[in-house]
């Protein structure tokens, strides 16, 4: 198996990618494919920032976001745990996403 490649999404030799509902998408400018800036809020104040990433419309609810770890733990602020079990929060990272200024070749 493609280490690549996810069956179950359709996706294949990619995992840079953000999955986006496509009204979410409308309303940002963002197009299948395009490319935009993904930027995680900490409770702390902090920000971090992948840039580049795809995004393609997924059939998920609006104001969601989705996409494949480790890629995306940079986004994850060390301090942003859970009380409960003082794990990482990892399913539940607040971002903005905008049209990258990297649209075009990568």
């Amino acid at each position: 198996m493609d280490e690549g490649n996810d069956r179950y999404r359709g996706v294949e030799n990619l995992r840079t990618l953000i999955f986006m509902n496509a009204d979410d998408m409308k309303v940002r400018g963002v197009g299948e494919f395009d490319r935009v800036d993904i930027t995680s809020h900490a409770r702390d104040g902090s920000t971090r920032t992948l840039r580049g990433y795809t995004a393609l419309p997924y059939d998920i609810p609006p104001g969601s976001a989705a996409g494949y770890m480790p890629e995306m733990n940079v986004l994850c602020a060390i301090g942003d745990y859970s009380t409960q079990s003082d794990q990482p929060i990892m399913k539940n990272v607040k971002v903005t996403v905008e049209r990258s200024d990297r649209n075009g070749s990568a």
